[in-house]
């Protein structure tokens, strides 16, 4: 599945270079959740880009996983309501 995609555009996502990383190393999402002590689905959630907190990020780093294939860990978003768009009044 991964080789498909890469074939029609010549160009591998970095989720598609990852999924290769892991296949390599003979790794899966629950492995490197049970060794790096993040859970299963979090992990998968910064595998598909979801979330990236710069903690799990280090530790996935730390764990061996190249930084490049990795999403950019995001800065924390503060507690409380979100700001609304502006409305268009007419």
């Amino acid at each position: 599945m991964v080789t498909a995609a890469i074939s029609r555009n010549n160009s591998p996502t970095r989720q598609d270079r990852l999924r290769s990383w892991l296949a390599l190393h003979r790794k899966t999402v629950r492995s490197v959740a049970q060794d790096t002590g993040i859970c299963r689905t979090v992990v998968h959630a910064i595998f598909a880009d979801h979330r990236a907190p710069q903690g799990h990020i280090e530790r996935l780093i730390a764990y061996g996983i190249p930084s490049e294939l990795l999403p950019e860990p995001r800065a924390p978003m503060k507690p409380g309501p979100k700001p609304r768009a502006a409305s268009q009044a007419a």
